[in-house]
Protein backbone atom coordinates (compact mmCIF):
# COMPACT_ATOMS: atom_id res chain seq x y z
CA UNK A 1 0.00 0.00 0.00
CA UNK A 2 1.39 3.62 -0.99
CA UNK A 3 1.68 5.67 2.76
CA UNK A 4 -1.26 8.36 2.75
CA UNK A 5 -1.09 11.30 5.30
CA UNK A 6 -2.48 11.23 8.70
CA UNK A 7 -5.83 12.09 8.71
CA UNK A 8 -7.05 12.38 12.20
CA UNK A 9 -10.06 14.61 14.24
CA UNK A 10 -10.85 15.61 17.44
CA UNK A 11 -12.51 13.09 19.70
CA UNK A 12 -16.65 12.89 18.77
CA UNK A 13 -18.17 13.54 22.85
CA UNK A 14 -19.07 9.91 22.50
CA UNK A 15 -19.31 7.13 24.80
CA UNK A 16 -16.37 5.57 24.94
CA UNK A 17 -16.05 1.48 23.08
CA UNK A 18 -16.39 -1.23 25.51
CA UNK A 19 -13.03 -3.14 25.77
CA UNK A 20 -12.66 -6.33 23.59
CA UNK A 21 -12.05 -9.76 25.62
CA UNK A 22 -8.61 -9.97 26.54
CA UNK A 23 -5.29 -12.13 26.21
CA UNK A 24 -5.06 -15.46 28.14
CA UNK A 25 -2.11 -13.99 29.81
CA UNK A 26 0.20 -11.29 30.02
CA UNK A 27 -0.72 -7.71 29.10
CA UNK A 28 -4.67 -7.18 28.56
CA UNK A 29 -4.27 -5.71 25.28
CA UNK A 30 -8.19 -5.68 25.23
CA UNK A 31 -8.45 -1.48 23.78
CA UNK A 32 -11.60 -1.26 21.31
CA UNK A 33 -10.41 2.27 19.79
CA UNK A 34 -14.01 2.11 17.39
CA UNK A 35 -17.56 1.30 18.48
CA UNK A 36 -18.82 -1.42 16.58
CA UNK A 37 -22.49 -2.57 15.82
CA UNK A 38 -21.40 -6.23 15.80
CA UNK A 39 -17.92 -8.16 17.37
CA UNK A 40 -17.71 -11.86 16.11
CA UNK A 41 -14.43 -13.50 17.44
CA UNK A 42 -12.59 -15.16 15.03
CA UNK A 43 -9.97 -16.28 17.56
CA UNK A 44 -9.60 -15.16 21.32
CA UNK A 45 -6.41 -16.72 21.94
CA UNK A 46 -3.92 -17.62 18.95
CA UNK A 47 -0.16 -17.77 18.32
CA UNK A 48 0.62 -16.17 14.82
CA UNK A 49 4.49 -16.71 13.96
CA UNK A 50 4.87 -17.39 17.72
CA UNK A 51 3.33 -14.14 18.63
CA UNK A 52 -0.28 -13.99 21.23
CA UNK A 53 -2.74 -12.68 19.54
CA UNK A 54 -6.63 -12.52 18.79
CA UNK A 55 -8.47 -11.85 15.67
CA UNK A 56 -12.10 -9.82 15.33
CA UNK A 57 -14.54 -9.65 12.78
CA UNK A 58 -16.16 -6.28 12.86
CA UNK A 59 -19.60 -4.68 11.53
CA UNK A 60 -19.17 -0.58 11.82
CA UNK A 61 -21.96 2.43 11.36
CA UNK A 62 -20.78 4.39 8.90
CA UNK A 63 -18.13 4.40 6.46
CA UNK A 64 -14.36 3.66 5.99
CA UNK A 65 -13.77 7.19 6.75
CA UNK A 66 -16.04 7.64 9.41
CA UNK A 67 -13.88 4.46 10.91
CA UNK A 68 -11.01 5.76 10.27
CA UNK A 69 -11.82 8.86 11.68
CA UNK A 70 -12.84 7.11 14.81
CA UNK A 71 -9.67 5.03 15.12
CA UNK A 72 -7.40 7.81 14.64
CA UNK A 73 -9.08 10.47 17.74
CA UNK A 74 -9.24 7.34 19.83
CA UNK A 75 -5.28 7.12 19.40
CA UNK A 76 -4.65 10.66 19.41
CA UNK A 77 -6.49 11.43 22.45
CA UNK A 78 -4.49 8.39 24.65
CA UNK A 79 -1.42 9.64 23.49
CA UNK A 80 -0.54 6.45 21.48
CA UNK A 81 1.06 6.44 17.88
CA UNK A 82 -1.42 5.14 14.74
CA UNK A 83 -1.38 4.94 11.21
CA UNK A 84 -3.14 4.85 8.10
CA UNK A 85 -2.59 3.57 4.78
CA UNK A 86 -5.14 3.25 1.63
CA UNK A 87 -5.10 2.14 -1.80
CA UNK A 88 -7.49 0.27 -3.85
CA UNK A 89 -7.18 -2.53 -2.14
CA UNK A 90 -8.22 -1.46 1.12
CA UNK A 91 -7.54 0.81 3.93
CA UNK A 92 -5.07 -0.33 6.78
CA UNK A 93 -5.13 1.42 10.50
CA UNK A 94 -2.68 0.25 12.79
CA UNK A 95 -2.13 1.30 16.54
CA UNK A 96 1.35 0.46 18.59
CA UNK A 97 0.19 0.83 22.59
CA UNK A 98 3.07 -0.63 24.31
CA UNK A 99 3.21 -3.97 23.68
CA UNK A 100 0.11 -4.47 22.10
CA UNK A 101 -0.04 -3.99 18.09
CA UNK A 102 -3.72 -3.31 16.64
CA UNK A 103 -4.73 -3.55 13.19
CA UNK A 104 -7.89 -2.81 11.47
CA UNK A 105 -8.46 -3.41 8.06
CA UNK A 106 -11.48 -2.77 5.53
CA UNK A 107 -11.76 -2.94 1.93
CA UNK A 108 -11.92 -0.12 0.32
CA UNK A 109 -15.49 -0.19 -1.29
CA UNK A 110 -18.11 0.97 0.46
CA UNK A 111 -21.25 -0.80 1.13
CA UNK A 112 -24.60 1.05 2.22
CA UNK A 113 -24.54 2.24 5.32
CA UNK A 114 -21.86 -0.51 7.17
CA UNK A 115 -18.46 -0.97 6.96
CA UNK A 116 -16.65 -4.44 7.15
CA UNK A 117 -13.56 -4.81 9.10
CA UNK A 118 -11.15 -7.27 10.31
CA UNK A 119 -9.26 -6.36 13.79
CA UNK A 120 -5.88 -8.01 15.03
CA UNK A 121 -4.43 -7.65 18.01
CA UNK A 122 -1.04 -8.93 18.76
CA UNK A 123 0.76 -8.63 22.11
CA UNK A 124 4.80 -8.31 20.30
CA UNK A 125 6.43 -8.56 24.24
CA UNK A 126 5.34 -12.75 23.83
CA UNK A 127 4.57 -12.71 27.33
CA UNK A 128 3.04 -16.59 28.32
CA UNK A 129 3.48 -17.38 24.78
CA UNK A 130 3.37 -21.25 24.55
CA UNK A 131 2.28 -23.79 21.62
CA UNK A 132 -0.18 -26.49 23.40
CA UNK A 133 0.18 -28.43 19.81
CA UNK A 134 4.07 -29.27 20.16
CA UNK A 135 6.18 -28.75 16.63
CA UNK A 136 7.99 -31.79 18.06
CA UNK A 137 5.46 -34.52 18.44
CA UNK A 138 3.97 -33.50 15.03
CA UNK A 139 6.24 -34.26 12.57
CA UNK A 140 6.79 -31.95 9.31
CA UNK A 141 7.43 -33.46 6.13
CA UNK A 142 11.25 -33.40 5.58
CA UNK A 143 12.77 -30.41 3.58
CA UNK A 144 9.82 -28.14 3.59
CA UNK A 145 10.19 -23.95 4.30
CA UNK A 146 7.45 -23.02 6.58
CA UNK A 147 5.19 -19.47 4.67
CA UNK A 148 3.11 -19.21 8.00
CA UNK A 149 2.56 -20.64 11.27
CA UNK A 150 -0.82 -20.40 12.99
CA UNK A 151 -2.25 -21.79 16.20
CA UNK A 152 -5.54 -21.21 18.00
CA UNK A 153 -7.24 -22.88 21.13
CA UNK A 154 -10.35 -23.32 21.78
CA UNK A 155 -11.45 -24.87 25.94
CA UNK A 156 -9.31 -27.48 26.08
CA UNK A 157 -8.66 -28.44 22.28
CA UNK A 158 -5.98 -26.72 20.52
CA UNK A 159 -5.14 -26.71 16.78
CA UNK A 160 -1.69 -25.60 14.59
CA UNK A 161 -2.16 -24.71 10.95
CA UNK A 162 1.21 -25.07 8.76
CA UNK A 163 1.60 -23.84 5.87
CA UNK A 164 4.70 -24.70 3.75
CA UNK A 165 6.60 -24.80 0.90
CA UNK A 166 8.71 -28.18 -0.69
CA UNK A 167 10.24 -29.19 -3.97
CA UNK A 168 9.07 -32.51 -5.10
CA UNK A 169 5.94 -33.83 -7.02
CA UNK A 170 2.41 -33.43 -4.68
CA UNK A 171 2.20 -37.15 -4.84
CA UNK A 172 5.45 -38.51 -3.88
CA UNK A 173 5.84 -35.95 -0.62
CA UNK A 174 2.19 -37.45 0.26
CA UNK A 175 3.16 -40.19 0.56
CA UNK A 176 6.90 -40.29 2.19
CA UNK A 177 4.86 -37.94 4.78
CA UNK A 178 2.45 -40.41 5.19
CA UNK A 179 4.85 -43.33 5.70
CA UNK A 180 7.36 -40.66 8.31
CA UNK A 181 3.82 -40.30 10.39
CA UNK A 182 3.26 -44.07 10.51
CA UNK A 183 7.22 -44.91 11.28
CA UNK A 184 6.26 -42.31 14.50
CA UNK A 185 2.99 -44.30 15.26
CA UNK A 186 0.35 -42.45 13.12
CA UNK A 187 -2.31 -44.40 11.29
CA UNK A 188 -4.02 -43.74 8.50
CA UNK A 189 -7.15 -42.70 8.32
CA UNK A 190 -7.56 -41.44 4.82
CA UNK A 191 -5.55 -40.96 1.88
CA UNK A 192 -6.86 -39.85 -1.53
CA UNK A 193 -6.62 -37.35 -4.64
CA UNK A 194 -7.80 -33.73 -3.78
CA UNK A 195 -10.30 -33.90 -6.71
CA UNK A 196 -10.26 -30.11 -8.40
CA UNK A 197 -13.05 -27.79 -7.04
CA UNK A 198 -16.36 -27.36 -9.55
CA UNK A 199 -17.21 -30.77 -10.31
CA UNK A 200 -14.15 -31.70 -11.99
CA UNK A 201 -12.73 -35.18 -11.84
CA UNK A 202 -9.27 -33.97 -11.89
CA UNK A 203 -6.98 -34.29 -9.65
CA UNK A 204 -4.88 -31.13 -8.34
CA UNK A 205 -3.18 -32.51 -5.27
CA UNK A 206 -3.32 -35.13 -2.22
CA UNK A 207 -5.26 -35.26 0.51
CA UNK A 208 -3.93 -37.16 3.95
CA UNK A 209 -5.62 -37.72 7.48
CA UNK A 210 -3.50 -39.18 10.27
CA UNK A 211 -4.57 -39.88 13.56
CA UNK A 212 -2.76 -41.20 17.06
CA UNK A 213 -4.53 -41.16 19.98
CA UNK A 214 -6.64 -37.95 20.57
CA UNK A 215 -3.96 -36.15 17.63
CA UNK A 216 -5.04 -36.11 14.32
CA UNK A 217 -3.49 -34.43 11.00
CA UNK A 218 -5.13 -33.60 8.28
CA UNK A 219 -2.90 -32.38 5.42
CA UNK A 220 -3.41 -31.29 1.81
CA UNK A 221 -0.33 -31.62 -1.00
CA UNK A 222 -1.17 -29.37 -3.88
CA UNK A 223 1.03 -28.84 -7.23
CA UNK A 224 2.20 -24.97 -8.14
CA UNK A 225 3.91 -25.03 -10.93
CA UNK A 226 5.83 -27.94 -10.54
CA UNK A 227 6.55 -27.85 -6.81
CA UNK A 228 4.60 -28.79 -3.94
CA UNK A 229 2.54 -26.36 -1.18
CA UNK A 230 1.68 -28.39 1.43
CA UNK A 231 -1.31 -27.12 4.20
CA UNK A 232 -0.73 -29.28 7.60
CA UNK A 233 -3.60 -28.84 10.34
CA UNK A 234 -3.12 -31.29 13.64
CA UNK A 235 -5.66 -30.95 16.73
CA UNK A 236 -5.17 -32.48 20.15
CA UNK A 237 -8.09 -33.29 22.18
CA UNK A 238 -9.04 -33.25 25.76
Amino acid sequence: MKHASLCFFALAATAMPPPLQAMAAGPACDRQPVHATHVQVIGRDMLIEGVPASVYRMTFSGTSADVSSEFGAFWTQAHVPATERRDASGVLLAALDGACHYVLVMPSREDGETTQGLLSVMRLDGAGATHRVDALLVPLPEGARTVSDIESRDGRQAGRTWLLDMSGETKDNAQRYARRLQQAGWRVVAQMPAPRLGGSQRATGHVLAMQRGSERIDAIFSNRSGQTEAVIHATTGP
